[in-house]
């Protein structure tokens, strides 16, 4: 073994040999580790077929030489941080259960070159790396580029013909830099996996290989090496011999002058004449022919046919070494040593070549192939089959109707009428009588005519010739089927098998169903019939073997099989029934009378008797019968009572609680048809025979509440509670809350209430109430039981009434459910326990507002005021409620109050905004100059100021302000976006682009910047440019539906649907996306699509307005009135405020007391039918 010096032996540490997973084939190779594991070696061993060693006086057979050469270890790293799918510590990645060891080459690496290959996610002492593929490919190319630069400064051999260095056919100016690039590649593959091996070749661009099948490349001949047999080399010719024979074996001068033309060497072609090309004339003469042949003599010599291609094996090289058979590049063309003796030593080196050649080849192999697969499939998408073509026009055919189906036009037909007509119809002629009496001697026609088609053969009817009755023949047959049906009915057993009337009707019933196997048959009807005969008292098997032949077809079989059933085993209940199944309906009466008589308590076979009778007294005869037998059975007593009038069936249910006396139902049922006194009486005797049972309660609960008897609802669900729980009841939440959803939807609304007040904080720790509650009223209300729903916060806010958050889950339930008048009530209680709530003060105004009374919002602002004096909501809703009622004056008193009392930003903006909207520009001007002063980072002034200097067309001076805005609030999105539109409003593109860049630059991954420049390259005809910029923004915001909805429309029609896909899987609950998909559906006229998909957009995000513009165009467009009018009332409920073109008309000054359906109808009158 062949080991550096720092692997010996230091003192007591010696290296370390392990055996560790080899990186390019996952098989088990040895390393070698140093003294403390920091450095790691490969160990490889060379070995001949014929070696050995000299070891002192003996001699050691394997020959073979370890070689120890140090190595990188990021290479044995790199497969398993491939493999792993999550960052992990380098403890967790290096974990090989069939390698151990690995786990010292955590040693081995450290941090800066883990970082080469991966990322690395940091917790403060916890680190965690990730396989990054672009990082590990750059660095694998920088290794590939300094291996190649070795090769070539050492001028080390790469050419594909060079199999050998002692004949090198080129020089390394001539070898081009791809070869040494194509040859480290090969040499860094060795150690990585075959992935990351073809992402590497993909990275260098390397050029294809292509390998020669015809045997184009010039490969060298091969080496004819000199045999040194010792170390005295001696001459092998004798030069003291004759000269003569030295010079035979010398090779003889070249022949032909390398400038002299080669076709001076040739024979002349056949038919050739000298000098016919200037004019001479050629002849002939017999000294030119020969003497006269015959034809089949053998031809002239001077003119020989073309000789056949010898053998290979017959076929002789000889040496061509004329000037003219060299090359300067390539040698000489053919083989310098082919004379010589081929002897054993050749034969072993064209082996050792063939064996490196096919190694080398399988090393690419998998490479060619791969590429050769990837070609193909590239040639595919490129030149699709005309199949692949047509592919989503097939698919389209799923919609085609079958009248559209049946309407297209058949394939014009070559032939003429009568051979397209000869295999569709068949001729069919009637024969009269006459043809059978003819035929009644026995003779035979071949055919009646033969146009017709028949070419049948008509035996005869060996009967004596006469006139031919048919309907005496009809009569024969009726009485030939007569006889045959008597003698099967009348079998030697005495019971009817067939029955006569019915044969003919019943033959369908005989068909059987069963598709299995007639051996399976046969084995379980032998199976059974084996149980029946060892164990003739067990019904199952009666049954088993009834059901075998009625699957089989055989019903008359199990029929029998049953009925003897039924007599060996006459108490199995089961076993009557069943039969009572297969028989007919007359025989099943007499079959069921049978059973009651054995089995008279048996409840399942008195209510089988019932359903067998057809008339309404005969089931109450058998139902009276019954229960004379059978009193306690509280299903026959239930059935019976069904079938009886209110008044026979109270005095029924008086016996059946006497019977029953623990049926709840019985009791129950007999309080709904007494009187009130005497309900209550059944329910008190209930109460008494059931005391654990909460039905009859709460049954009492709603008698009292529907008699007007409120005050006792109360203090009987009170009562119950305490009952039941005496009684060892548990007092289960979950189903007295169902109980409270029964009473409500049954109309009782007080029962309802009293249970949830009564049970809902039972089992319910402290700190968890307001939550339990809270969600308990969310329950109720997707169960539409708003009653149950108000009961849960009446209570709530009984024991919270200072919690603000359930004041407003309360009021936003009331809104959305309740009446003005309990909202309005609501929201008083609310206000008295949280004053300071301003939230609560300002819906409470905004109710009264909407309501038309006004006076009272103003009452309800100004008690808001004093008790939250300088509020910037109050005093700007205030302000809103002036100026929406036309009070202007008003509305700038209090504002000019509010600047002086609470000079927040949003006052002094609403201050500007209003006179903005009032039409004095100069004073809202003055306004915001004063506002800058005092808040100069609030990006909203510097917008208001900007757009009033262009509605006044002092654009420079618009500018000024935008850029003013920019430099003191450089995160502001739509100040950026308001200067670019003010550039390209002017023409002025490049300014535009570059203000959209320095805002990229300050507000990085910001979709609408991106977007922005976009639609600028889009509008100015540079659609590339605008590709290739949405491919960029895509990659720096990946997860924004506004930029996949913009994508989706950018790309062309045939691939929308595919860019809507994956737009889905990217943000799949996106409002963009969302209305993008819906509107493509709209393009595609898919209208119910198109609907369910807005109905999700809006449902995801109800502030997103632009959805709703669209999906109200979409109804107006196709929709009903109804769905119109539906879409409109939602929108009105959501008070959408956010959407592109909906906040462009929203804040339009000329719409600023615009309501919400007004504005709707603006935005969809302004939206255009996506194509």
């Amino acid at each position: 073994m062949i080991v550096p010096d720092s692997l010996l032996d230091k003192g007591n540490e010696r290296m370390i040999i392990v055996k560790l997973r080899n990186p390019r084939s996952s098989a088990g190779n040895l390393y070698a580790f140093s003294h403390s594991n920091t450095v790691v070696y490969e160990i490889n061993q060379l070995e001949e077929p014929k070696s050995s060693w000299f070891i002192g006086n003996s001699v050691e057979s394997d020959g073979s030489l370890f070689v120890t050469t140090k190595m990188d270890p990021l290479f044995l790293i790199l497969p398993y941080l491939c493999k792993a799918k999550h960052a992990s510590p380098v403890e967790q990645l290096l974990v090989d259960e069939d390698f151990s060891e690995t786990k010292r080459l955590s040693t081995c690496v450290k941090d800066e070159n883990l970082e080469k290959i991966s990322d690395m996610k940091q917790a403060g002492d916890f680190k965690a790396w990730k396989y990054n593929e672009q990082k590990t490919l750059e660095w694998l190319a920088n290794k590939v580029l300094k291996l190649q630069q070795h090769l070539k400064a050492v001028n080390h051999n790469v050419t594909n013909a060079a199999v050998s260095s002692t004949f090198i056919k080129s020089t390394p100016d001539d070898i081009p830099e791809s070869s040494y690039t194509r040859y480290a590649f090969g040499l860094i593959s060795e150690y990585l996996p075959c992935e990351i091996s073809n992402a590497l070749e993909k990275h260098l661009d390397l050029p294809p290989v292509i390998k020669s099948t015809n045997n184009e490349d010039v490969k060298e001949p091969p080496t004819k090496r000199q045999k040194l047999g010792s170390s005295n080399c001696e001459p092998t010719e004798d030069y003291s011999k004759d000269q003569s024979l030295l010079q035979a074996k010398l090779p003889p001068p070249p022949i032909v002058n390398p400038k002299r033309k080669n076709f001076l060497g040739q024979p002349a072609p056949q038919g050739y004449v000298a000098g016919v090309g200037r004019g001479a004339t050629g002849f002939t003469t017999r000294s030119d022919i020969g003497p006269a042949r015959d034809a089949n003599d053998v031809p002239d010599d001077r003119h020989p046919a073309p000789a056949k291609r010898k053998k290979e094996d017959e076929e002789e090289d000889n040496e061509d070494l004329n000037d003219a058979n060299y090359d300067e590049f390539a040698g000489y063309g053919g083989s310098l040593f082919s004379k010589d003796p081929y002897d054993k030593d050749d034969e072993e080196a064209d082996a050792v070549y063939e064996a490196i050649d096919e190694r080398m080849d399988e090393k690419r192999r998998e490479y060619r192939e791969k590429r050769l697969k990837e070609e193909i499939e590239k040639y595919r998408q490129e030149r699709p089959k005309i199949q692949q073509q047509f592919s989503d026009l097939k698919r389209e055919l799923c919609a085609v109707s079958e009248d559209e189906w049946k309407n297209i036009p058949e394939v014009g037909d070559a032939r003429n009428r009568k051979q397209r007509l000869a295999g569709r119809r068949e001729k069919y002629t009637p024969l009269p009588d006459s043809v059978l009496t003819r035929n009644l001697g026995g003779e035979t026609s071949t055919s009646i005519d033969p146009k017709s088609g028949l070419a049948s053969a008509f035996p005869g009817m060996l009967t004596p010739t006469g006139d031919l009755d048919l309907r005496k023949i009809g009569q024969a047959r009726n009485t030939l089927m007569d006889i045959k049906l008597n003698q099967v009915s009348d079998s030697v057993s005495g019971q009817t098998v067939v029955d006569p009337k019915g044969y003919l009707t019943d033959l369908q019933s005989m068909i059987p169903t069963y598709g299995g196997d007639i051996n399976d048959i046969k084995k379980a009807r032998l199976l059974l019939k084996s149980i029946r005969e060892t164990n003739p008292n067990h019904p199952p098997a009666w049954i088993a073997s009834a059901r075998l032949e009625e699957v089989t077809g055989k019903l008359q079989a199990a029929r029998n099989l049953i009925l003897k059933g039924c007599e060996t085993c006459p108490n199995s209940e089961d076993l009557w029934l069943e039969a009572t199944r297969l028989v007919p309906v007359d025989t099943a009466r007499n079959v069921i009378a049978q059973a009651v008589n054995h089995l008279v308590n048996s409840v399942k076979l008195w209510i089988k008797a019932s359903e067998l009778e057809q008339d309404t007294k005969a089931k109450k005869r058998v139902f009276r019968k019954a229960l004379e037998h059978i009193p306690n059975s509280v299903r026959l007593w239930k059935a019976a009572v069904e079938l009886e009038e209110p008044e026979d069936a109270k005095i029924l249910l008086s016996r059946a609680v006497e019977c029953c006396p623990t049926s709840v139902e019985l009791w129950l049922a007999l309080a709904r048809l007494e009187t009130y006194e005497n309900a209550r009486k059944v329910l008190n005797k209930a109460r008494e025979n059931i005391p654990t049972d909460r039905q009859i309660w709460i049954t009492a609960a709603k008698l009292e509440e529907a008699h007007g008897n409120t005050a006792m609802v109360d203090k009987i669900i009170e009562r119950s509670i305490n009952s039941l729980a005496a009684n060892g009841v548990e007092i289960n939440r979950e189903h007295w809350l169902k109980e409270a959803v029964d009473a409500e939807k049954s109309g009782a609304v007080l029962t309802c209430q009293a249970v949830i007040k009564a049970v809902i904080g039972h089992g319910v720790e402290d700190e968890d109430r307001k939550h339990t509650w809270l969600e308990d009223a969310d329950g109720f209300t997707a169960q539409s039981a708003f009653e149950c729903s108000r009961a849960v916060y009446t209570h709530s806010l009984e024991v919270f009434p200072g919690k603000k958050s359930i004041w407003l889950r309360a009021a936003h339930f009331e809104r959305l459910h309740g009446t003005r008048e309990s909202l309005e009530a609501l929201l008083q209680r609310a206000v008295a326990h949280c004053p300071q709530a301003e939230v609560l003060w300002l819906m409470g105004a905004k109710s009264k507002w909407l309501a038309g009374d006004v006076p009272a919002a103003r009452s309800i602002l100004s008690l808001a005021f004093q008790a939250n004096p300088n509020s910037e909501e109050i005093w700007l809703a205030a302000v809103k409620l002036e100026s929406e009622n036309w009070e202007y004056e008003r509305a700038r008193k209090l504002l000019a109050k509010a600047r002086n009392s609470a000079p927040t930003p949003r006052v002094l903006m609403k201050s500007a905004k209003l006179e903005w909207h009032l039409g004095d520009l100069e004073e809202a001007l003055k306004q915001l100059k004063t506002a800058i002063d005092q808040f100069p980072d609030y990006p909203k002034f510097y917008m208001m100021q900007g757009q009033i200097h262009v509605l006044q067309q002092n654009l420079t001076q618009a500018r000024e302000s935008y850029n003013l805005g920019t430099r003191k609030c450089p995160t502001s999105v739509p100040l950026w976006l308001l200067l670019s539109r003010l550039d390209e409003s002017q023409g002025n593109m490049t300014r535009a682009r570059s203000v959209l860049e320095k805002a990229r630059q300050k507000n990085p991954q910001n979709p609408q910047l991106w977007l922005e420049g976009i639609r600028l390259e889009w509008k100015t005809g540079l659609k590339d440019i605008a590709s290739a910029m949405m491919a960029k923004a895509l990659q720096d915001c990946p997860t924004s539906g506004l930029l996949w909805a913009e994508t989706i429309f950018i790309a062309d029609r045939p691939q929308r649907k595919t860019k809507s896909v994956d737009a889905l899987k990217k943000c799949e609950h996106d409002p963009h996306v969302l209305l993008a998909v819906s509107k493509l559906f709209w393009t595609e006229r898919k209208t119910q699509k198109c609907r369910e998909w807005f109905n999700r957009a809006v449902k995801i995000d109800p502030d997103f307005g632009d959805a709703w513009g669209y999906f109200y165009k979409f109804e107006l467009l196709h929709g009903t009135p109804d769905e119109q009018i539906d879409v409109k009332k939602r929108c009105i409920l959501a008070e959408p405020r956010h959407g592109e073109i909906w906040t462009s008309i929203s804040k339009s000054p000329q719409n600023w007391r615009a309501k919400t359906e007004d504005i709707l109808l603006s935005v969809a009158e302004a939206l255009s039918v996506p194509v």
